[in-house]
C-alpha cells in the first residue's frame, strides 16, 4: 500500500515537472516577438534572454501597397496598445532583433519606391524639411533615383554603382534648373554640403544598417545607452513599436544625446528616426529635446514592395553633362 501511495506522489510531481517545464518553454519561445517580417505581429511582447539567432528566415511579403503620407509632424505617440514594461537591456535586445529581422527581409526586395522625408542640421544650420521620391534597386547592382518634391523641386539625382561606382549624377532644381547636369563624386565636398549621408548609403535598407550598427556597439558595452521601449505609435498610419535611446555623455557618444526610432510592426523596417545631439546651454532639458539640439530626422511613407522599374529608370536622361 505504501509503494502504491508513494507511486501516485511521484506521478503527480513528474506531472508538475512537465507542466513547469512547458510553461518554462512557452514563456522561452514567446520572448521575443516571433513573427517574420511581414506576417501580423504580436501586440503584446514579453521579454527574455533571447540569442540574436532566434529569428525566423523572413518570407516575401505580399505587396506592401502605400498609404496617404503624413508629415514629420504626426502624433507618433499615438496608443496603439498595451505595452509590456522591458529592462534596458531586454529592449535593447529586441529594437536590435527587430532590426535584423527587417534587414533580411529589404535584402530580399529587388527593388521598390518610396517617399523619402527628411531635415538635416548642416554646417550648424537646420534645413527646411524636403520630400523626395526614390526608386532604389538591390540588384543586381545598387542603384537608386531621387527627384524633389519639395524645397529643390524637381531636382533629380542618379547612383548606379555598375555604370559609375565613384560618380553621382545630378540636374539641379528650384533655382538652379536651369543649370546643366553634372558627375560629382557622392562622398566629395560638394555633394556633402548638402546632406548628412551620401547617396551611396540612400534607402531604408541603409538606414536600417547604420542603426543596427549603432545597436550591436551599445549591445556589446561599447557606447553606454540608456534604452527604452515607448509606447508604440504610427507613422503614415503604420502601427509601429517606438524606442528612445539615451546617451551618457560627449565623450563616450559625440554625435547623439537622445535617438528615437520607430520601427514598423508588420516588415520590422525603420520607418522614422529622429536625432538629436549635445547642446552648450545647460538649460535645455535632456528630458525633452529641443529643436535647436535636432541633427537629423528621417521618415518614409508610400513605400512599394511589388514595383517593377525597369534598367532605364537607374541611368541618367539629362541632355546636358559635364564632368
Amino acid at each position: 500500500m505504501a509503494n502504491t501511495t508513494n507511486d501516485r506522489s511521484d506521478r503527480r510531481w513528474n506531472t508538475a515537472a512537465v507542466i513547469a517545464v512547458s510553461a518554462s518553454a512557452l514563456f522561452a519561445f514567446s520572448a521575443f516577438d516571433p513573427v517574420p517580417a511581414g506576417e501580423d505581429p504580436v501586440r503584446t511582447v514579453v521579454v527574455s534572454d533571447v540569442q540574436s539567432d532566434a529569428v525566423s528566415d523572413v518570407p516575401l511579403p505580399a505587396d506592401a501597397g502605400g498609404a496617404v503620407p503624413r508629415s514629420l509632424d504626426v502624433q507618433a505617440a499615438a496608443s496603439l496598445g498595451p505595452v509590456t514594461t522591458l529592462s534596458q537591456e531586454e529592449s535593447l535586445k529586441f529594437a536590435l532583433l527587430l532590426l535584423e529581422d527587417g534587414a533580411r527581409f529589404l535584402r530580399n526586395q529587388d527593388q521598390y519606391t518610396v517617399t523619402f522625408h527628411k531635415r538635416e542640421r548642416i554646417g550648424g544650420d537646420l534645413r527646411q524639411q524636403e520630400d523626395i521620391d526614390m526608386k532604389v534597386r538591390h540588384l543586381p547592382v545598387f542603384s537608386v533615383h531621387m527627384k524633389w518634391k519639395t524645397v529643390k523641386v524637381g531636382q533629380q539625382v542618379v547612383y548606379n554603382v555598375e555604370a559609375s561606382p565613384d560618380r553621382m549624377w545630378v540636374k539641379f532644381g528650384g533655382a538652379r534648373a536651369l543649370l546643366p547636369a553634372v558627375k560629382i563624386d557622392p562622398t566629395g565636398d560638394m555633394a556633402m554640403r548638402e546632406t548628412r549621408h551620401p547617396v551611396t548609403q540612400a534607402g531604408i535598407l541603409a538606414m536600417a544598417e547604420r542603426i543596427i550598427a549603432h545597436r550591436r556597439d551599445e549591445l556589446e558595452g561599447r557606447v553606454p545607452v540608456v534604452c527604452i521601449r515607448t509606447q508604440d505609435g504610427v507613422v503614415d498610419d503604420r502601427p509601429c513599436y517606438c524606442f528612445e535611446f539615451r546617451y551618457q555623455s560627449r565623450d563616450t557618444s559625440p554625435v547623439y544625446r537622445i535617438s528615437r526610432i520607430m520601427i514598423d510592426t508588420r516588415y520590422h523596417i525603420p520607418l522614422r528616426a529622429v536625432n538629436h545631439t549635445w547642446s552648450s546651454d545647460e538649460q535645455v532639458s535632456a528630458e525633452s529635446p529641443a529643436e535647436e539640439t535636432l541633427i537629423e530626422e528621417y521618415m518614409f511613407s508610400r513605400f512599394n514592395f511589388g514595383v517593377q522599374l525597369a534598367a532605364e529608370e537607374f541611368a541618367p536622361k539629362f541632355n546636358r553633362s559635364r564632368n
